[in-house]
């Protein structure tokens, strides 16, 4: 189950997944990603990432998935992010680089993509308390910054959005 856009590089599609395994119960899920051929569909393959536990495991919406942000790759690496779950970067083989996962507490399941931008990677982190905006290496995965964002009372101020890079008078913001 998995509601992340797919991407294509080179031939080559890759997406995410969170597939509940043969004979697990409640919240238990294996966090995959999965790289396909973009001509034929043919499996190249199909790697866990990340093993979801029923404990400490956030409730999720009934239209969500873990596997809701969509990857995104750098021409040399896949970066994937399962919310609190946890953010990778992987070969273009599947290998994995780094691992990292960030606490947080989304109220319905994450629904922010990461984006890279000269060599760093940035999400949102949002949910009902201390949520915040983070920026990692995308060589290691260790925290540039992370800034926090004011909690809000009101769900409908939720903000699940993808990030985006733009110049503003000679100055990248993002």
């Amino acid at each position: 189950k998995g509601w992340s856009s797919p991407i294509v590089y080179k031939g080559r599609v890759y997406l995410t997944t969170a597939v509940m395994p043969e004979g697990a119960v409640g919240k238990e899920r294996s966090l995959r990603a999965l790289c396909l051929d973009a001509k034929t569909g043919k499996t190249i393959w199909n790697v866990e990432v990340f093993h979801q536990t029923n404990a400490g495991t956030d409730r999720i919406h009934g239209k969500n998935s873990h596997a809701s942000p969509t990857p995104l790759t750098d021409g040399k690496h896949l970066f994937v992010h399962f919310g609190p779950q946890g953010t990778a970067c992987l070969t273009l083989d599947g290998k994995p680089v780094w691992k990292r996962k960030i606490a947080y507490h989304p109220q319905h399941g994450n629904g922010g993509s990461p984006i890279l931008v000269d060599g760093v990677l940035f999400f949102s982190c949002d949910g009902l308390r201390e949520p915040f905006v983070i920026a990692l290496n995308a060589k290691t995965g260790k925290t540039v910054w992370k800034r926090d964002r004011p909690e809000q009372d009101n769900v409908k101020t939720f903000s699940f959005a993808t990030a985006l890079s733009i110049d503003a008078d000679g100055k990248r913001q993002i």
